[in-house]
């Protein structure tokens, strides 16, 4: 059964997404049998991440189930002093103790690693990008880079390892948006990577990616985005044609020396991040990325953002819109959102 909210919303129209909803929240009831009480990014950790692949269910339906539970009374939200007003979910009629000693032990780890820790969690995507660059560099000298973390001092008061930034200059054009790394030596050009070490999936509607491509138009630059996780419609709808190269770092990192609030937090009883990784060293994956995928496709992808650059630059400015941006581009979105959940993403993208 559907909210009359949930059937007013333009999603309705779509059979298949209403199906992937239902199955949300049947796992959401059941993982709350379960867990007592839970947030939606541990809900979306088991339900998105993890479990069968046909049992798996995007975050946007992920929410729009939470939603629809809360307009039907079928899970109650709690709020927790350490977290605020950040919503926590349990089933209706589970007992308001157990919900409260659940939260006095998970909602303090919620609050370290996505408040107290998140300038050293920002770092440490960029840290682990910036050893894979090195390793490319050890492998192939001509691919040379700006952006430097000096590993071998002491950290300072904060955690944070001594940077050396990016320029905000390249070739005598400017940005104000500070580029994380520039790597130079491909013949398409100098590329432009930005790090994101955060735990929502990427969408095609996130403002980041409007910054980033005024960021590379500025600096003449070839766009390249490392996130943990980007929704399938953003590749295949959106960066593929568009020629915006991309990476799904697939775990979220912290620092080695924040190793006991990792384990508290992948702990499958808590919040159940398994897939945090606290270690300065990248994923064998992201490596190959930059070593044997990227020199792979870099002059197809430069070719394609100079050729879409205009339009992208009238997206990122608000000149255009989402839709008007894929029909200029040549998405196979032709401005209406893809309703395939089983597209796999192209092989170039792993």
């Amino acid at each position: 059964m559907f909210s009359p909210w949930l059937l007013r919303h333009r999603i309705a129209r779509h059979s298949a997404a209403l199906g992937r909803i239902a199955l949300a929240k049947a796992r959401i009831l059941s993982i709350l049998d379960r867990e007592i009480v839970a947030h939606e990014k541990t809900l979306e950790q088991k339900i998105a991440d993890q479990g069968p692949t046909d049992k798996r269910v995007d975050p946007h339906l992920i929410s729009l189930a939470i939603d629809d539970m809360r307009e039907l009374r079928r899970i109650a939200v709690h709020h927790h002093q350490k977290t605020n007003d950040t919503p926590w979910y349990a089933n209706i009629g589970t007992s308001a103790n157990l919900v409260q000693d659940k939260l006095n032990v998970i909602a303090p780890i919620y609050n370290t690693i996505s408040n107290t820790l998140s300038n050293v969690i920002g770092d440490a995507l960029e840290v682990v990008t910036f050893r894979a660059l090195n390793a490319t560099r050890e492998v192939f000298p001509r691919y040379h880079f700006d952006g430097f973390f000096y590993l071998d001092r002491p950290k300072n008061r904060y955690g944070r390892f001594e940077q050396r930034k990016a320029p905000m200059e390249l070739h005598g054009r400017v940005t104000n948006k500070q580029p994380d790394f520039l790597l130079h030596g491909h013949d398409a050009g100098t590329l432009c990577i930005e790090c994101k070490n955060l735990r929502e999936w990427l969408y095609p509607q996130k403002p980041l990616i409007k910054h980033h491509i005024i960021r590379c138009d500025e600096l003449n630059a070839i766009p390249v985005l490392i996130y943990r996780r980007i929704h399938y419609s953003t590749i295949t709808n959106f960066f593929l044609p568009a020629g915006i190269i991309a990476h799904e770092s697939i775990h979220q990192y912290f620092p080695s020396d924040q190793l006991e609030i990792v384990m508290e937090a992948k702990n499958k009883r808590k919040l159940g991040f398994t897939d945090l990784l606290a270690t300065e060293h990248p994923h064998p994956r992201t490596e190959r990325f930059f070593i044997e995928n990227l020199p792979r496709i870099v002059e197809t992808m430069a070719d394609k953002w100079r050729n879409n650059r205009r339009h992208l630059v009238d997206y990122a400015n608000d000149r255009i819109n989402l839709a008007q941006l894929y029909n200029a581009i040549g998405s196979k979105a032709g401005g209406n959102w893809v309703d395939r959940e089983n597209d796999d993403p192209p092989e170039m993208w792993e």
